[in-house]
């Protein structure tokens, strides 16, 4: 399978080795770090091991970790990754946008195209996601998405020495099916 997504105004597809210095630039953002707990400052190493290991991630079916890029420019935005728990046929939505785009529906779009990738190529039961509770902005993607909200894990996620309260979002195949009629 030739892993590329297409929406209107991107398209998500596997990394190359060169897309390391873009993933620097973009992670390199304290106010990203402190929402996702990404080091700070985030080095071009931490992008070139992370991007190294994903072909194989990919070839097994364990995760699917996608650049978003802008149709327009060609230009990479962000990331977007669908975390396969094969046993429970399940798959966990990651992403982000580079902070100079965000406001733009990038991630909606994106969130969109790889749950529709989940349940329709994948045949995935469930997609699901989490969000630090203060996030707004990652909450409403999700929401815009079609996924709900079913429940709050408290203190879940230690960022920065502070105990941070997570989110949890879910769609089922039979939901997803049922909202696209």
């Amino acid at each position: 399978m030739s892993l590329k997504l297409k929406t209107d105004r991107l398209t998500l597809q596997p990394f190359q080795k060169e897309d390391a210095i873009r993933i620097k630039d973009l992670a390199n953002n304290k106010e990203l770090a402190t929402i996702l707990g990404l080091p700070h400052p985030y080095e071009l190493e931490h992008a070139e091991e992370w991007i190294a290991i994903q072909p194989e991630q990919i070839q097994e079916g364990l995760e699917y970790p996608l650049t978003i890029v802008t149709k327009n420019d060609n230009q990479i935005i962000g990331t977007i990754t669908l975390r396969i728990d094969k046993s429970n046929n399940k798959g966990e939505l990651g992403y982000w946008i580079g902070r100079d785009f965000w406001g733009n529906g990038f991630a909606t779009e994106a969130v969109n195209r790889m749950i529709e990738f989940g349940f329709n190529h994948l045949d995935l039961n469930k997609v699901w996601a989490s969000a630090i509770s203060r996030n707004k902005a990652s909450t409403i993607v999700l929401e815009k998405a079609g996924l709900q909200k079913e429940g709050r894990l408290k203190q879940n996620r230690l960022l920065q020495n502070k105990y941070k309260d997570v989110d949890v979002y879910g769609l089922l195949k039979n939901e997803y099916i049922r909202a696209k009629r």
